[in-house]
């Protein structure tokens, strides 16, 4: 009886937890977005108040007379579920609400919409959480007692999961400092992308080929850091090398009226152009401007095929090394 009871709770609760996600999915366009949302966290809740809620009612229905239970029992049950339907809805509407005011203030530059988004999810959190321990008070748990085996398990896991617990330190230095915002381009370890998205957990970062990579927020802490769009202007360094016998005052003032002649050069008056090294088979020149950080990438593309045209043309060599048989 006791194997039946509990397997028939396990697969009401396991139900309901579909049924919330089927729910919050129809909600969003894509996997990524639905995880780790309100309706996500729900889920396992829902489960788990389910499961409670149909073995409570099981072992009373087979102890006691089902009529004179049913009357006083789901009433606490069904406000406990409202509860915490309830929350869900105002966590997702709180977080929604918080995370487009952090896109308009990012389109806008106005406000670090990265410090925004790390409180919606902070909010979020913290409204499931007074909902759970609400719900289950209506279940019949003494507020006292809650609060003891709420510290007792929180105690528990704190030991437990030491490491999520860095996670979220880490998290909120992330905020408070701010190394980065959403939109940044950062180099964090041996890896580069666009901060997708920060959460007291973790931080997505979206690489070049579009693939999102997740790092907890103490690995991103814990290792260097380097934001490539925190300035408006960076300095692009370009390396070209020439033969020997090269003209090098021609060959270092072609590079600089390249530079200076392209648009998005800024500061040309700061454009620097000098011998960087005597290599074994070539003299390695060195191109310093100054770019806008958005068009960094394509700057570099259009100097570095300019400078092999004009060299070309000016009859400037570019050698390379020749294997020997």
């Amino acid at each position: 009886m006791a194997l039946t009871l509990g397997l028939t709770a396990y697969a009401l609760g396991y139900t309901a937890k579909k049924m919330v996600r089927a729910l919050g999915q129809r909600r969003y366009s894509n996997r990524e977005e639905f995880v780790g949302s309100s309706w996500d966290l729900a889920a396992p809740v829902v489960q788990l108040l389910v499961f409670l809620l149909a073995i409570t009612a099981g072992t009373e229905i087979v102890g006691f007379a089902f009529a004179d239970q049913l009357v006083g029992y789901w009433p606490k049950a069904l406000a406990g579920l409202i509860i915490v339907g309830a929350a869900v809805l105002l966590a997702t509407w709180i977080n929604n609400s918080l995370r487009s005011l952090a896109q308009r203030a990012h389109g806008k530059n106005r406000v670090d919409d990265t410090l925004i988004s790390f409180a919606a999810s902070i909010i979020r959190y913290a409204i499931l959480g007074v909902a759970i321990i609400m719900a289950m008070i209506q279940f019949g748990f003494a507020p006292g007692s809650l609060i003891a085996i709420v510290g007792a398990v929180g105690l528990a896991i704190a030991l437990a999961l030491q490491d999520t617990l860095k996670a979220v330190a880490a998290g909120f230095m992330i905020a408070a400092f701010r190394p980065f915002r959403i939109g940044d381009w950062v180099r964090i370890g041996d890896e580069e992308g666009e901060v997708a998205q920060i959460t007291p957990f973790n931080t997505a970062i979206k690489q070049v080929d579009n693939k999102v990579a997740l790092y907890s927020n103490d690995q991103v802490w814990g290792n260097p850091i380097i934001n490539f769009t925190r300035h408006v202007r960076r300095r692009l360094d370009l390396y070209f090398g020439v033969h020997y016998d090269t003209d090098l005052d021609r060959a270092l003032n072609v590079l600089t009226k390249l530079a200076n002649d392209h648009p998005q050069v800024a500061l040309k008056n700061e454009t620097w152009a000098g011998v960087h090294e005597l290599g074994d088979w070539a003299i390695t020149l060195r191109l310093r401007a100054w770019v806008p950080t958005k068009d960094f990438i394509q700057v570099r593309a259009d100097i570095t095929k300019s400078v092999k045209q004009v060299f070309d043309k000016e009859e400037i060599v570019i050698p390379y090394p020749h294997q020997v048989e």
